[in-house]
């Protein structure tokens, strides 16, 4: 019965880190998948202060990936409207592209969402072309960066649990 639980845990993590890319909080699910798998358990693998800890690295991850967004937005002209484009163009261009591939099609939604959402928010604030372009330009170099700090968040967690477990 352990071992069947084992597997379980172990394929709901990996499933967890790939759902990154699908635009869905994957770090969220893997402390999740922790949490759960800490109760079936009761705790005998790690204890509850790992999983508090695993939910403090998910939220450091999310909000440094929404930072890099903002910033590289914002260095390159983007005002608020923009920001709230890219970040609006991110979610949907990731739930579009995932109807089209769910793998690869998320990931190009996401980013060309990203891309598109500050573009266009951008020019109806101001209807200047190359300051709109810029602010997406800015956005899509932030998704980038945020898309690799989560990646390497989901990675460090799955190593700690990795390391706790085995």
């Amino acid at each position: 019965m352990d071992s069947i639980i084992e597997i379980v845990f172990a394929f709901a993590l990996v499933a967890s880190l790939f759902s990154n890319f699908f635009g869905v909080p994957g770090n969220l699910l893997i402390a999740v998948d922790s949490f759960i798998y800490g109760l079936i358990t009761n705790y005998s693998e790690y204890s509850f202060t790992f999983v508090l800890t695993l939910f403090a690295i998910f939220l450091l991850v999310e909000f440094l990936e929404y930072l890099l967004i903002v910033v590289s937005a914002r260095k390159y002209g983007a005002s608020k409207w923009g920001i709230t484009g890219s970040i609006i163009g991110g979610i949907g261009g990731a739930i579009s592209g995932a109807f089209v591939t769910p793998v690869l099609g998320a990931i190009i939604g996401s980013i060309i969402g990203v891309f598109a959402g500050a573009t266009i928010l951008e020019f109806i604030k101001s209807y200047n072309l190359k300051k709109s372009l810029l602010s997406g330009v800015g956005a899509f170099i932030g998704k980038i960066g945020g898309l690799s700090i989560k990646i390497c968040g989901a990675v460090t967690m799955v190593i700690m649990i990795g390391y706790k477990i085995l």
